[in-house]
């Protein structure tokens, strides 16, 4: 049957919804359940009711009820759907007898509240974003959801903090960062920008972000902190700038002909990205991931949106649409004159085509990123793509020059006075020294890049970092137990930080190899509340036992953490292990959720990383 309302069209046979003879992305479940809802719009439709006839012969929870809900309300506005305390649901919209819709600026719900304001038709210019449709609707319903102030629907305005500019040696840098320092705080834009109080300097807070924004939130409330690194090139004003949130990193770049441009261009990146407060809360990157896709289809122009996309559709593993996404990305920035992003794009395709042996592709593809830096008179720029190019000489087994391109990413950073950047590049040199047996270069770029740390009063996170580098340097089970144990005595209990995770599983995995079962439980002795990556780990202590009950429990546990906190690695890595203790256990019914998780959630990269117990247990292919 067809249902209209608003300016939607609804088929209830075939489930497709339309805008303006545009199909909107909506999920199955939420599909049956419009259906459900406008075949009986009068009717208050109690959660049993609508998992009888939505979720036919499924077991699923209550959540999956409210979560459906929160889409189709985000989808058709917050009063679609009235909510009637220990009762049920009841549909709102008024339906169109015939093919008219109702137009949505005079349509009124049955409470007199104006219906939500029109949603534009998602506009696919591409094929690739089709594959993404059903997730952009879970993230459409969280996203409302972030948006609204408890108790209300009203959006709070988000809180952002700025950190003053490190900038270069160049005549005027200093006072080009205070000038768009101010013309951000002071200006005319919509967003309310504070200026972070001096708790560090610059170049600490580009080390380590994330660790001063957890720091200010002690204080004060924050959304977003804005850092960045300014240098002058000519007349034009540069800046590579970092947007930290709690649970999310963007970093990008602008080039303007002045200061105030630049503030300029900032304000309405952040205009944009600022109010969608999934995108920097969240750390589940399939959220993440789906959210700048429908960015990217609203802002297909913007440059920066379309940069960010293409680094997470790399960091989820998805190289193809990496490279042909990055290829659409250098025509546009050629377009727009942006030298920087055109040079980005080019990194990005050579980066993408290490796996496929093109040697002289990603040489010709990272020469001519080169030759664009150059003619920007971009040292810091330059050293981070020097910096990238290491990995495809990395891949030609050619330490030689690895090792000088590197050098000349050290000599272009120390130019842009980035001792951040000298840090990371130091990092590289002892890790690909190692990996190429050179032991006394190794020792002698870790050095470094430890007085590096220590000179400019780095976070601990940067010390800690190196300490589990070290650790995995270490020849001799009692250095690496030291490192490891170095590196975790930097954090407080339940702080969070990637590295403190790292070097857990370092330690876990050696006390494990050793059979030191209580001292890997005891990694995990001062933490008072538990990540869900922390309790899969001590569910691989159990396992390594054959302490299958204690493992399935520790599993279980860490799955529902890591689900509730967005903790998307950590959640398919307890699915994986729940999916062997039940094929250990002979318990075939109870693998069946986790294996369903696995097929629907699992990224191109964490397959390869867990290829080897994938197949063993015959999901490789799924």
């Amino acid at each position: 049957m067809d249902y209209y309302f608003l300016d939607f069209h609804f088929n209830s046979r075939t489930l497709i919804l339309t805008r303006a003879g545009q199909d909107v992305a909506i999920r199955n479940n939420e599909a049956r359940l419009l259906a459900f809802f406008l075949s009986t719009p009068e009717q208050v439709l109690s959660k049993e009711a609508i998992l009888d006839n939505v979720w036919i012969g499924k077991v699923v929870s209550e959540q999956a009820v409210f979560q459906a809900i929160s889409n189709l309300r985000a989808l058709f506005g917050e009063a679609a759907i009235k909510t009637y305390p220990k009762k049920g649901y009841q549909w709102q919209v008024e339906l169109s007898p015939d093919a008219e819709p109702i137009p949505a600026a005079e349509h009124r719900s049955h409470s007199g509240t104006t219906a939500a304001p029109k949603i534009h038709a998602v506009s696919f210019v591409s094929r690739w974003r089709w594959a993404v449709a059903a997730a952009l609707l879970l993230v459409t319903g969280a996203v409302f959801a972030l948006l609204a102030e408890p108790g209300g629907t009203e959006r709070r305005s988000p809180v952002i903090v700025l950190a003053p500019f490190a900038v270069d040696a160049s005549p005027g840098a200093v006072q080009k960062a205070g000038a768009m320092q101010a013309a951000l705080v002071g200006g005319a834009s919509p967003l309310e920008i504070s200026l972070l109080p001096s708790t560090a300097n610059p170049e600490q807070l580009l080390a380590a972000p994330e660790h001063f924004f957890a720091r200010y939130q002690q204080t004060k409330a924050a959304d977003i902190l804005i850092a960045g690194r300014l240098w002058l090139s000519g007349a034009q004003v540069n800046l590579a700038y970092y947007l930290q949130g709690s649970g999310y990193k963007w970093q990008g770049y602008i080039t303007a002909n002045s200061a105030e441009d630049a503030a300029l261009q900032l304000q309405q990146l952040l205009t944009k990205l600022a109010p969608v407060k999934l995108l920097w809360q969240s750390k589940d990157r399939r959220l993440i991931d789906a959210q700048l896709k429908l960015l990217h289809n609203q802002y297909p122009q913007e440059l920066a949106i379309h940069h960010q996309l293409i680094d997470n559709l790399f960091m989820q593993g998805d190289v193809h649409w990496a490279r042909l996404q990055a290829k659409e990305l250098e025509q546009n920035a050629k377009a727009a004159r942006s030298i920087i992003y055109e040079t980005l794009a080019l990194v990005i395709q050579a980066n993408a085509s290490l796996d496929s042996q093109e040697n002289e592709l990603n040489r010709q593809l990272m020469g001519k990123a080169m030759a664009l830096v150059d003619s920007a008179v971009a040292p810091f720029l330059q050293s981070q793509i020097l910096h990238c190019y290491a990995g495809i000489q990395y891949q030609q087994k050619n330490f030689t020059e690895l090792e000088q391109s590197l050098l000349q990413a050290l000599k272009q950073a120390q130019l842009a006075n980035a001792p951040e950047q000298q840090t990371q590049v130091l990092r590289s040199l002892a890790v690909f020294s190692h990996k190429f047996k050179q032991p006394v270069k190794r020792d002698q770029y870790l050095a470094q890049a430890r007085a590096m740390v220590e000179r400019y009063e780095f976070p601990g996170e940067s010390q800690a970092l190196l300490d589990d580098i070290a650790g995995m340097f270490a020849q001799e089970p009692a250095q690496q137990e030291s490192f490891y144990r170095a590196a975790l005595a930097r954090f407080k209990p339940e702080q969070d930080a990637w590295v403190k995770e790292r070097a857990q599983e370092h330690l876990v995995n050696l006390y494990i190899s050793q059979q030191r079962w209580e001292s890997a439980q005891q990694v995990f002795a001062q933490e008072k509340i538990l990540s869900g990556a922390e309790w899969v780990m001590k569910a691989r202590i159990f396992w390594e036992q054959n302490k299958l009950q204690d493992a399935q429990a520790q599993a279980e546990q860490g799955f529902k953490q890591a689900t509730l906190a967005g903790e998307y690695l950590a959640a398919l890595d307890a699915a994986l292990l729940l999916v062997q203790l039940h094929q250990t256990m002979m318990q075939p019914d109870l693998q069946k959720q986790y294996k369903d998780f696995i097929q629907k959630n699992a990224s191109h990269a964490w397959r390869q990383a867990k290829i080897k117990p994938l197949t063993e247990l015959g999901l490789a292919q799924l």
